[in-house]
């Protein structure tokens, strides 16, 4: 089912180096005499792991944000910097996202992870917070911080919500109470469909997962193609290519929904032979109608088969 060319694991929830390490070795003494480090990516540096890939979902999440706030849709908030972010979820994805907003001069103001979250006005110190569930097992109970629910910190006075844990999250009974102006989807499928008709009548904006978590994926393939031509990049190189490819898959939506809507403020659907007459998409949409019709259209350039 695996192999070098045909289909290629990640690590996800509940995985990390050490398992795309096992498969890698498994894989690779059932067939050998052949290059087999391309068959999983995710693995250990010394064992043909890419560099910047564990940071790579985070860091990704993080430059999707900066290139969407560029673009002036929230007049308020147009850089990451004193934003006050909400972030669900403190694992490989989550703890990465809070250093890498941290970084740009943001605030974390809400962490949580399975057990519950912890809330401070005036801002919480990644690393501190690392350091703190390391050695107790969950953020919760940390000095100087309010304990919250995980549902409060989806309705928590915020900026930017992240929510980077456990799918349908953000439901039909939580989307009307988000403060948010800005959800960005570092986790998978955390929005229901239902949540996402109620956040888009409210006007909050959401990255969806599969623009903003795409970092992972794209250092992973970045990860195949070192191995595939035995070589090995620097870090400098792998965080321009992912910073470019990030830039570039929002400037592509964002100009797709920009020709879908009108008026002063983006609420009105505009004449087009993308969406129905009547249809003002979200970015989910939109970046959902980009990829579908990059697939449809090579496979129309193949001819009847496949």
């Amino acid at each position: 089912m695996i192999g070098p060319s045909t289909d290629i694991p990640a690590p996800d929830m509940y995985t990390d180096e050490q398992t795309m390490a096992w498969i890698f070795d498994t894989y690779d003494r059932l067939n050998t005499g052949e290059n087999n480090r391309p068959v999983v990516t995710g693995k250990p540096i010394n064992l043909g792991g890419s560099l910047g890939r564990r940071e790579a979902t985070g860091k990704g999440c993080m430059l999707a944000t900066q290139r969407f706030l560029s673009k002036a849709l929230i007049p308020e908030q147009q850089e990451i910097a004193g934003a006050r972010i909400a972030i669900q979820g403190f694992g490989n994805v989550g703890a990465v996202v809070a250093d890498e907003f941290c970084r740009q001069g943001a605030t974390i103001v809400a962490i949580s992870d399975s057990s519950g979250g912890i809330f401070s006005d005036q801002g919480l110190d990644p690393e501190k917070v690392i350091r703190f569930k390391k050695e107790h097992g969950s953020v919760v109970g940390m000095p100087d911080t309010l304990t919250i629910s995980n549902e409060e910190l989806l309705e928590a006075d915020c900026d930017i919500l992240i929510p980077a844990a456990t799918a349908f999250q953000i439901n039909k009974n939580n989307a009307g109470n988000i403060k948010a102006k800005l959800i960005v989807e570092a986790g998978n499928n955390p929005t229901t469909p239902a949540a996402d008709e109620i956040l888009q009548k409210r006007g909050i904006y959401v990255i969806p997962d599969i623009l903003a978590n795409a970092g992972g994926v794209t250092v992973s393939y970045y990860e195949w193609v070192q191995n595939s031509a035995n070589e090995q990049w620097d870090l400098e190189t792998i965080n321009q290519r992912l910073k470019k490819r990030m830039f570039s898959a929002v400037d592509a939506v964002f100009e797709l929904w920009q020709d879908c809507v009108v008026g002063d403020d983006f609420s009105q659907p505009k004449n087009n032979k993308v969406m129905p007459a009547d249809c003002v998409p979200d970015f989910r949409t939109v970046a959902l109608i980009i990829a579908i019709k990059r697939v449809a259209d090579a496979t129309l350039l193949r001819g009847i088969w496949p």
